[in-house]
């Protein structure tokens, strides 16, 4: 067939751009006729709670009311506005308002006039404009309202994802009403089920005709259908269509195969509506006796919790942010995420659709029963139903989500009240999208999850690896998995979905560190969960991957452990007594009940001054049966790695390089290398994208690494050195950060210490074509420069 032409997609436009902010109760700031000068320009998304104060310190209060939970960063009360030009004709199209993510308890004003209101900040909700608003000048205001404390983490505060416009014509196809099912995804033949409204708003009845084409990656039209219906005045017709495509490129986690719908909606022959619906061909099937299969194929879920914010630009969830933080999973050989605990971006669902990562996408972290006084409970009772319809509709089409998550470790899950609203909330995404199956986390046991697991298609357990062969016993048609695992114990909670097909994944926490939950990882957690995280401690510091994206100790072991071959083979050195990375770890005794979510405490660096002589642990991780270390050239002996696919060694430190070599049938097979570094004399620089889209938007990450004379990378905390970056000409400073969950600096101001050797920037294009460039002036050495392109749109 022959190439389609790339449709308009006019209908919907990006508001990224031009809003301005100001923090506080402004008076009168819904109004058309407040002066704007003082105000700050600002694109969305957007996250107030990480900006410096106004004195340019830094943001983080130690005495914020959400305190561990938020980082110590504040919420409160601020105010968006825009301007907004229509000319006469768009002024009397349909005009939605789509914001994707406001946090949270949020009113729209448009010209002064209050017209709508929004309380959860983590789902998308549009508001219709048409008929409100006039040719010309338009103001659209937005109040937000984060009171703390609201949530058990960071959740950041502003319009902290994309808002867009549609104008549509009169006669359109509804844009929330798409729903693409494919029953049938076989090598040999692929179906699309595809559902859809055209709406008409006229007076009178329209003949209408819908054309649907399937078009794949690279441009063929593989698949097309037109049907005719008459839609009645002010009235709705509901088309469903089938498509057929034989020899599909089907979706999976290695082969993220994508194609197009494209609908083109007629009237007397004029084309007056064009939608295209990104989807992927995939079966999805689960039971337990063969666990999980995509497109017939087992798959077990080497499954990571993660949270939505971002890190050094807080909670705004942009999309190169969202996509990458997707992306150094993937390339960490994790297959499945859980967005704990609230709905994913579009951008991350995106960037799952597009690299093969499967998506537990879930509603709340709380019901009828609060957690924080000012969460999401609040609200629960009258909003959501519309939350859950939010969520479902956003992502039903994405090929990537496998299961709808309703919540987690709901307070009242196991009682009554918990069990009848399961029911609820299953029915409502059951009515939205038969084609997938409910989950919940589950942190009760027998026999009060025993009813709460009644009400779910598959069960997620936390941190209850002992219970799956005693449940599976008692229920053996119940499918099962790990919905929140400790990295500490991973071989343990990895054995049950090696063993049993019943339990089909494990996903822990955390793949990738977040603000909030101070200190978690490090210290562990009691009954007194005030012990943890005192101020500077911001981050939970619990991630795998930390939250600049550079993998920790855990993360290679994983690797390890999944045999993805990725890094086959790796060492650590365990912290020598006395040279403690960081201060406050088990301060306080850990008494039961407990969990310890902390890792091994071991580090990949052969720098430890003053223990010469000393025996200091090294770790090995090893996908090969055999392993061999060598100190300075001399073998420290060969040993077999075990089920726990690891060996242990006592080394007495001396500088120089520590070998550890992977064999392989009697043959070497992988190595990897530790070297004792000296003064750092050199900052490497490193892009993830030396090219960027001058949207406004797009981000590109600077790693500024350092390194002696040899290159050895500097790791050991005495030799870090300060940095300072500036970004000049066609972009902008975003935020740079450096992992270190005890540093309280400015993300935005550009000066940052380095922890064990490293910071990292982001540097986002402005909406201008041109030339960025990046100097660096690192402690004691020259400044270095690098530059990107920011390239027209």
């Amino acid at each position: 067939m022959t190439c389609l032409a790339p449709l308009a997609q006019a209908e919907q436009r990006s508001l990224s751009q031009d809003w301005l902010f100001q923090k506080g109760d402004v008076a009168e700031a819904q109004t058309s006729a407040l002066k704007d000068q003082a105000w700050v320009r600002v694109s969305v998304p957007h996250d107030w709670s990480i900006m410096d104060k106004p004195d340019g310190s830094p943001p983080f209060d130690p005495k914020a009311e959400a305190g561990q939970d938020s980082g110590y960063l504040p919420g409160g009360i601020g105010w968006y506005r825009r301007h907004m030009t229509l000319d006469a004709a768009d002024a009397a199209k349909i005009i939605r308002l789509n914001f994707e993510a406001v946090y949270m308890d949020a009113d729209i004003w448009l010209n002064g006039k209050k017209i709508a209101s929004h309380a959860y900040g983590y789902s998308a909700f549009t508001v219709d404009l048409t008929g409100l608003v006039k040719a010309g000048d338009n103001v659209i205001a937005v109040r937000i309202n984060h009171a703390d404390p609201s949530s058990r983490w960071y959740a950041g505060s502003g319009i902290l994802r994309p808002v867009t416009m549609d104008v549509l014509n009169c006669v359109h196809i509804e844009p929330d009403s798409v729903f693409i099912t494919t029953p049938v995804a076989t090598e040999a033949q692929g179906v699309a089920s595809i559902e859809a409204t055209t709406a008409n708003c006229g007076a009178k009845a329209q003949a209408v005709e819908l054309v649907s084409r399937l078009v794949s990656s690279d441009g063929l039209i593989v698949a097309q259908t037109s049907e005719k219906q008459t839609v009645a005045a002010k009235g709705q017709v509901q088309w469903r269509q089938k498509l057929t495509v034989d020899h599909p490129k089907l979706w999976s986690i290695k082969t993220p195969n994508l194609y197009h719908l494209e609908q083109e909606v007629r009237v007397a022959g004029a084309t007056v509506d064009e939608r295209r619906t990104r989807f992927g061909m995939r079966t999805l099937e689960v039971d337990a006796a063969h666990g999980l299969r995509v497109n017939g194929k087992p798959v077990e879920l080497r499954g990571g919790n993660i949270h939505h914010d971002n890190y050094m630009i807080g909670a705004a969830g942009v999309v190169d942010a969202d996509a990458r933080k997707v992306a150094l999973l993937k390339g960490a050989g994790y297959n499945a995420i859980r967005n704990a605990h609230n709905p994913a971006s579009q951008a991350t669902l995106d960037a799952a659709d597009e690299l093969g990562m499967l998506v537990i996408d879930e509603a709340f972290d709380s019901w009828h029963t609060s957690k924080r006084p000012q969460d999401y409970t609040r609200f629960f009772v009258t909003n959501w139903a519309r939350d859950i319809d939010s969520m479902v509709i956003s992502g039903r089409n994405h090929p990537s989500v496998l299961f709808w998550s309703i919540g987690n470790e709901i307070p009242e899950q196991g009682k009554p009240q918990g069990i009848e609203t399961a029911r609820q909330l299953n029915a409502r995404v059951k009515a939205l999208d038969p084609s997938r199956l409910v989950t919940q986390g589950v942190n009760i046991g027998p026999p009060d999850s025993t009813g709460q697991f009644a009400e779910l298609d598959v069960a997620g357990y936390n941190y209850q690896p002992d219970q799956f062969a005693l449940d599976h016993a008692r229920f053996p048609n119940r499918v099962m998995y790990t919905s929140e695992s400790t990295s500490k114990e991973a071989y343990r909670y990895w054995q049950p979905v090696e063993k049993m097909p019943s339990v089909i994944g494990d996903f822990v926490w955390t793949a990738f560190d977040y603000i909030g939950e101070t200190g978690i990882g490090w210290m562990g957690y009691s009954q007194d969960w005030q012990i943890l995280g005192p101020y500077p401690w911001h981050l939970a510091y619990s991630g795998e991957i930390d939250v600049t994206g550079r993998k920790r100790p855990a993360a290679y072991y994983r690797e390890v452990l999944w045999k993805t071959g990725i890094d086959p083979i790796s060492a650590f050195v365990k912290q020598p007594e006395g040279t403690e990375d960081l201060p406050d770890r088990h301060l306080f005794p850990i008494t039961p009940p407990h969990l310890d979510w902390s890792l091994d405490d071991v580090h990949p660096s052969w720098t430890w001054p003053g223990q010469e002589g000393k025996p200091v642990e090294v770790v090995v991780y090893s996908e090969y049966p055999d392993v061999e270390l060598f100190l300075n050239g001399k073998s420290l002996g060969r040993k077999t790695v075990g089920a726990e696919s690891k060996a242990v060694y006592a080394v007495p430190y001396a500088p120089g390089a520590l070998v550890a070599v992977g064999y392989q049938n009697g043959k070497a097979a992988g190595r990897w290398e530790l070297r004792t570094a000296g003064a750092a004399t050199d900052a490497r620089m490193s892009l993830d994208k030396t090219q960027i889209k001058a949207d406004g938007q797009a981000l590109s990450y600077v790693t500024i690494a350092l390194v002696d004379a040899k290159g050895a990378p500097i790791y050991a905390r005495a030799d870090d050195r300060q940095v300072q970056v500036r970004v000049t000409g066609a972009g902008r400073l975003a935020g740079i950060g450096n992992g270190n969950p005890q540093d309280a600096a400015s993300f935005q101001s550009g000066d940052r210490k380095t922890f064990h050797g490293q910071v990292v920037a982001a540097v986002q294009a402005g909406t201008t074509a041109g030339l960025i460039e990046v100097e660096v002036s690192v402690e004691g050495l020259p400044s270095r420069k690098i530059w990107l392109h920011a390239l027209s749109r």
